[in-house]
């Protein structure tokens, strides 16, 4: 009575669908905050992928230790063979188009001027052969090492270029000796000399050393000069009577 049930084989029966709507409720109330965790984690997710960049094709390449020492090696070994193929270049280049300072022009030069010298051919007979350093074989040829000495004058400030070769003929062989300035024109010597190797005797050939020198002290005039090369030479400069 008062619980508005009714009895059934003497004991009240209680309805329970207050209880069914409740449990309902609270297994409802469940659902949704569910849906509510499932829906955070999805949002969570999406703001991961923001933070990561988005798409991971667009992130940079890293190198592990091993490949970074690969490239390395790599970028030495061209740099390398780059300058490599420079120095050849510019030796190659030197030897095929040789400047009227480089030894080897020197070297034909003052050759050409000693086969025209009577002196010389006389002494040491025709034909004459000139060759660079004698390495005590028959390696006799134009080919040869030219020693030769580059050096900046103290003096007038010119470049200078200096060689030693040998020359040899029917009657003996001979040392030559020869130099060219930067500041005199191409052809011209400052010295060339042969020095028997047999006696030591020197036979000159071309010798403008006093003539730089005058130019030196004259201060490049032109009448600075005459006067003293008239002076070296012994020229009188009196008036005649």
């Amino acid at each position: 009575p008062g619980t508005g049930g009714a009895v059934v084989g003497g004991m009240p029966h209680v309805s329970s669908s207050p209880n069914i709507a409740g449990w309902r409720g609270a297994g409802g109330g469940g659902g949704g905050g569910g849906d509510k965790k499932a829906s955070s984690r999805t949002d969570s997710g999406s703001a991961s992928d923001s933070e990561g960049g988005g798409d991971p094709t667009s992130q940079e390449i890293v190198l592990t230790p091993g490949q970074k020492v690969v490239a390395g090696t790599r970028l030495f070994m061209w740099t390398g063979v780059l300058c490599f193929a420079t120095a050849c270049a510019y030796y190659i280049g030197k030897e095929l188009l040789p400047s009227k300072m480089s030894p080897n022009t020197v070297f034909d030069g003052a050759f050409d001027v000693i086969r025209e010298n009577e002196d010389v051919k006389r002494r040491f007979g025709a034909p004459l052969k000139a060759y660079g350093r004698d390495h005590g074989g028959h390696r006799e040829g134009r080919r040869n090492f030219v020693e030769h000495t580059e050096y900046t004058d103290k003096d007038d400030g010119s470049k200078r270029t200096r060689v030693r070769f040998n020359l040899e003929g029917q009657h003996g062989q001979a040392f030559v000796f020869a130099e060219v300035s930067s500041d005199m024109p191409s052809g011209e010597f400052v010295y060339v000399l042969v020095q028997d190797k047999r006696n030591g005797r020197v036979f000159t050939v071309i010798d403008n050393r006093s003539a730089l020198m005058a130019k030196r002290m004259a201060g490049g005039s032109k009448e600075g000069m005459e006067a003293f090369s008239n002076l070296l030479s012994g020229g009188g400069g009196g008036s005649k009577k």
